[in-house]
């Protein structure tokens, strides 16, 4: 980055030599950009070479020529040297703060090797004193790194000597649990599965320490939870890489009261360096649905509302995930299995009506077919008894979306959130393969065709299920396939998007859903100055070579909270 001060003054125009003095010049901007490709995502899509900033609102977007009037002693300008400066990210559904804290315990990183999962274990059992009933959580084991997604119980018992044990999987949906966490919750062999949820089991049918959905609960609700101290250092640790990835604002789906306690004293010591859409979530509550609690935490969310906090998004469980069989299918799986909905049609249909009601966006997670027909079908029943809202409601996921549906997400005004670093056949394709058949599978994700069925898309990571970086994502919904090895086959035929669909799911849609296209998602005088330098300009490059891109510099109000040393 070249910085210019004080000497830049000795080029800038004069009264009556270059330029004229009809109009007084405007006040100084405190920053100023010159000499880039600053791609604006307004509605013209213009792009320009230079962005002033003052008080953390963007004061002028034009050329750099226009752009010297906003310069004194005092402003700080910086040559772009035509590299690409946008709208920071936006993404649509991240578990930051759940993020930090499984690095705080004992995290597999989504490990595929059986025996490198078995060092990493190890590791962890060997880092510190323990007492014998001091619980060993962690997280983000892969399904795919054991047969059927069972990982062994004796692992667990034999490497933590007995104590308690809970890990989570990378997707969120299943729990690797002790024969001690076992104990503890009392599973054994006369334990009936819970609603929506699965407690795997062995010929004999006893529990092998495998936990599906709501059968989680059966164990995570022995686990002490996070102290309100971890639960900060969690969101500050989450937010580093929020910050290194140039996103300046994010949903965070799954929160509990305590969460949304830690959110607000975060806001209110000014910690937060990104703008939080705070998406309440049912799960751990009643087994994967709501209590009559959740009205009262609706009641006092305003409690929770702060500068850079909003409390007005719920989120809601229909199904689990295909990879595990616990997402509901309009057809069976192979096996003629099915898993039920975790709500009856009618009673989701009341649950929305009375969440719209409220004002809240309903944010749901929704993977097979018959769950988001059964969400949009529910949001249906929402605008008939209500009338229209402009709540901004979405579906987050949407892995097999049956043709007839497609449509309804533009006549409907719900939201489509993919998360399109799924988009390529990975080795979870293969097994969503043997559970619905190609068929099936080559429908998966399909991003272009609800573009073109008038439905408004965005792009969440589901970090930490997946990568946080949204250029990983961005390359892989335009090219369907592998972002790390450019490599393979694509996954579905035609619904690959273009950079600036891609690139517009994480800023311009993504705000309105949010709430915040007032704010930000586009660089316009007025708006507040979110924004992020890249190393290079997206539009100029091979598009194998998107996800090499590098953030160099994020604003976030105006203020810098990352920046590369490169820069």
């Amino acid at each position: 980055m070249t910085r210019l001060r004080h000497f830049l003054l000795l080029f800038l125009p004069t009264c009556g030599l270059i330029a004229s003095c009809d109009n007084a010049p405007p006040p100084p901007a405190d920053r100023v950009y010159l000499n880039g490709a600053v791609y604006t995502f307004d509605e013209e899509r213009r792009k320009v070479e230079a962005i002033a900033i003052r008080d953390g609102v963007i004061v002028f977007a034009g050329s750099s020529t226009a752009a010297a009037r906003f310069i004194d002693e005092q402003t700080e300008v910086t040559d772009l040297a035509q590299r690409m400066l946008m709208p920071g990210f936006l993404d649509s559904h991240a578990h930051v703060l759940a993020a930090g804290l499984g690095k705080a315990g004992c995290n597999l990183e989504d490990e595929r090797d059986p025996d490198l999962i078995r060092e990493i274990l190890e590791a962890c059992a060997g880092s510190g004193d323990a007492e014998p009933d001091e619980w060993v959580t962690g997280s983000r084991w892969a399904l795919a790194a054991f047969p059927n997604g069972r990982p062994p119980v004796a692992w667990l018992d034999e490497i933590f000597a007995g104590r308690p044990a809970y890990f989570v999987d990378s997707f969120g949906h299943s729990a690797w649990v002790s024969s001690r966490a076992l104990h503890i919750a009392g599973i054994d062999r006369s334990t009936k599965d819970p609603e929506q949820g699965v407690i795997e089991r062995d010929g004999r049918g006893n529990a092998i320490g495998v936990l599906r959905d709501a059968a989680m609960e059966l164990v995570a609700r022995h686990i002490p939870p996070a102290t309100p101290a971890e639960l900060a250092a969690a969101i500050r640790t989450g937010l580093a890489d929020v910050r290194r990835f140039g996103i300046t604002a994010y949903t965070e789906p799954g929160l509990a009261e305590r969460h949304l306690r830690a959110y607000k004293a975060a806001d209110e010591a000014g910690k937060l360096t990104a703008r939080v859409f705070a998406s309440m979530s049912p799960i751990g509550w009643d087994a994967g649905k709501f209590g009559n609690d959740i009205y009262d935490l609706i009641a006092k969310r305003d409690a929770f509302r702060g500068k850079y906090l909003n409390p007005d998004s719920i989120k809601v469980y229909i199904d689990g995930v295909i990879e595990t069989e616990t997402s509901f299918m309009l057809q069976p799986y192979t096996d003629g299995g099915n898993f039920p909905p975790f709500y009856a049609a009618e009673e989701l249909a009341v649950l929305f009506q009375k969440l719209d009601a409220e004002g809240l966006q309903i944010h749901t997670h929704a993977i097979g077919d018959a769950a988001i027909r059964s969400a949009l079908d529910a949001y249906e029943h929402a605008v008939t008894v209500n009338g229209p809202s402009d709540n901004r409601h979405q579906i987050v996921h949407l892995q097999l979306i049956d043709d007839e549906d497609i449509p309804r997400f533009g006549e409907l005004h719900v939201a489509a959130d993919f998360q399109c670093m799924w988009c390529y056949p990975d080795e979870y394709i293969e097994v969503a393969i043997g559970l619905v058949g190609k068929d099936r599978v080559d429908r998966f994700y399909p991003v272009a065709a609800v573009l073109k069925g008038g439905g408004l898309i965005i792009g969440g990571s589901d970090w930490d299920v997946s990568s946080l970086n949204p250029l990983d994502a961005i390359e892989t919904a335009i090219t369907r396939k592998n972002p790390f090895t450019n490599e393979g086959l694509e996954l579905g035929s035609g619904q690959g998007v273009d950079l600036q669909t891609a690139l517009e799911m994480y800023t311009r849609n993504a705000s309105r859903v949010m709430r915040l296209d007032a704010l930000t998602g586009s660089l316009e005088v007025g708006k507040r100055a979110d924004l992020i330098v890249l190393d290079r300009d997206l539009f100029d490059i091979p598009t194998s070579e998107i996800n090499e891109a590098r953030v160099l510099q994020t604003l976030m109000d105006g203020v810098e909270v990352y920046t590369d040393k490169a820069f």
